[in-house]
């Protein structure tokens, strides 16, 4: 019999192995690997037309740039979903590992210390999730860098691979990523947006952090006041918030806490006239 530990041992290589080969054949989404963009206006372009420099705008990368690495564009990061869900059948603990994939494999860096092009170091830069999903490499333990809206376009193209639908978040100064999952029950925040009419459903996805668990609304956004953009057919529908907290305490003013001291409190009564 095989020792469980060492059977252990062969089944994680064999996900790390299935997850880092793609099984698709492809031109990778920037073009080529490594990519080339094309300098004009005071503006970095990639093949798509979308510039890398600037979020914003009719060529901004902004919610956009998820087109360029799924549906007909798909390559390597949408075949990393595929293989988390070949290999994960339940949904949140899919979703969990997608996330944990993301945190252990991509370091976070600003663009102005990771990113030159034409010797000129670039303050802001985006990467698609083909290219950051192809700076990593597990064989040698080389991880991709990037920032959060490289890590949210990274994640986007996985769980689109692993089959979850998706909202990229456009927030004040940060970028991250919603995905559909309304039976998960750890998320501290369930989103509910404008145009979409089933309720609360939708969980935060924050993977600048290597502890971040999954459903957890950074403190500075629980309150809205951003954009989630979800996408059919590649048209991008920008959605107002409205959240749901998890937090009974905050929302009815009574804890299981609360409930806990009344039992006490009535059971030592109970006590009490009993021994009259």
């Amino acid at each position: 019999m095989i020792n469980m530990s060492y059977k252990k041992t062969l089944i994680a290589m064999f996900i790390m192995f299935a997850i880092a080969v793609p099984r698709v054949q492809a031109t990778p989404s920037g073009g080529g690997m490594p990519p080339s963009f094309t300098y004009k206006s005071e503006e970095w372009y990639d093949s798509f037309g979308l510039t890398r420099t600037n979020a914003e705008g009719s060529h901004g990368y902004l919610p956009k740039m998820l087109s360029e690495t799924i549906g007909a564009n798909s390559e390597l990061a949408f075949q990393i979903g595929k293989e988390f869900q070949n290999t994960y059948s339940d949904r949140n603990t899919r979703a969990e590992k997608i996330l944990k994939y993301v945190q252990t494999w991509v370091e976070y860096g600003y663009d102005s210390d990771n990113v030159v092009m034409n010797g000129v170091s670039q303050d802001e830069w985006a990467w698609n999730a083909d290219e950051m999903a192809h700076n990593i490499d597990q064989t040698s333990g080389k991880v991709a860098v990037g920032d959060c809206e490289d890590m949210a376009f990274l994640c986007a193209a996985i769980y689109e691979g692993a089959g979850f639908e998706t909202a990229i978040i456009d927030a004040p100064g940060h970028c991250a990523l919603l995905i559909w999952l309304p039976e998960y029950t750890n998320a501290n925040n369930y989103w509910e947006l404008s145009a979409d009419s089933r309720g609360a459903g939708w969980i935060w996805v924050e993977s600048t952090g290597p502890n971040n668990p999954l459903g957890w609304t950074p403190s500075d956004f629980s309150d809205g006041g951003w954009t989630a953009y979800t996408h059919v057919n590649n048209v991008y529908t920008p959605q107002e918030p409205t959240q749901t907290s998890t937090d009974n305490s905050s929302d009815s003013g009574f804890s299981i806490w609360d409930l806990v001291i009344v039992i006490i409190v009535v059971l030592f009564t109970l006590l009490t006239r009993s021994r009259r």
